[in-house]
């Protein structure tokens, strides 16, 4: 019997089984990829949004008196319901003087230092928070 040429129907199924094999090999990493991506930007825009948190504060605390009580002008422009801010008063050495304290709107009973740690978390829904520590000189 004469063999026509080409391939049989057979052949050309397994030929798309081994296709179909080899892109899930493939695909399957490239998928975890695009979700690390993912949160990995998620990530990103929780640290800016810090790091805005903390510029505001910094800009806020060049008022001595405001640096002394540890506060902000949350009335005027009250912070995201996910960002907690929290200070802690150093001594020179930096030592801690007292524990953390949530930073609550102006105006509350001055507590001075010399510096003041200051230690702004953002939480995602999903995801590690971010979290950015800064010393913060008296003004």
């Amino acid at each position: 019997m004469k063999r026509a040429h080409g391939f049989s129907l057979i052949e050309a199924m397994i030929a798309i089984a081994i296709l179909g094999i080899l892109l899930a090999a493939i695909l399957q990493p490239l998928g975890s990829l695009f979700l690390m991506s993912s949160s990995s930007r998620d990530l990103l825009e929780r640290t800016t949004q810090a790091q805005q948190v903390v510029e505001r504060v910094m800009r806020e605390w060049q008022d001595p008196s405001k640096f002394d009580q540890a506060c902000l002008d949350l009335d005027a422009n009250p912070l995201p319901s996910n960002v907690t801010v929290r200070s802690r008063p150093l001594d020179l050495q930096a030592q801690p003087l007292a524990g953390y304290a949530v930073v609550v709107s102006c105006p509350q009973s001055p507590s001075p230092a010399a510096l003041r740690r200051l230690t702004v978390v953002v939480s995602g829904e999903d995801g590690p928070d971010a979290e950015i520590v800064v010393d913060v000189v008296k003004p």
